[in-house]
């Protein structure tokens, strides 16, 4: 798990150098005009959707895993709670999805990880994370969330 200031992504590039794709799309601009949506990049590893929600939980009931694919999560607009469990003693509540590549657990929170429009999560495959958590009061989200194929 990354979790930092947006102005600090290229220092993970030599871990993850497909956030190289990540950078050039939020320098682009485009995200701002952009519809809701998933789209393609020029990087046949990295993908995208664009979405919108309300925050309505102020707990995370269960917790999504990933398996082939690493998150990185980016608010454009308001604020939200995620929060990171530990991988031990999980315990599955809806089987992996191939076309998801998610699976949801019960687990315990090791730490909540508090988004704003300046910072980014990472989430490998095997972490447990939880987004769109009340942070503080109701908001309403504008999220991109890049999909990396490891």
């Amino acid at each position: 798990m990354i979790l930092d200031q947006i102005s600090e992504m290229h220092c993970y590039i030599p871990t993850l150098p497909a956030l190289k794709t990540v950078i050039e799309i939020l320098a682009s601009g485009k995200l701002e005009t952009q519809s809701l949506g998933s789209y393609k990049t020029d990087d046949p590893r990295v993908r995208y959707n664009l979405f919108t929600y309300e925050t309505t939980k102020h707990e995370a009931e269960e917790f999504e895993i990933h398996k082939k694919e690493t998150d990185v999560q980016i608010l454009l607009k308001g604020q939200e709670r995620m929060d990171i469990a530990s991988r031990e003693g999980l315990e599955t509540t809806c089987a992996y999805e191939e076309s998801k590549d998610a699976f949801m657990a019960k687990g315990k929170k090791l730490l909540s990880y508090h988004a704003k429009n300046d910072t980014f999560a990472v989430f490998f495959p095997g972490e447990p994370h939880a987004p769109n958590l009340i942070d503080e009061q109701p908001n309403q989200v504008v999220k991109v969330v890049f999909k990396i194929l490891m």
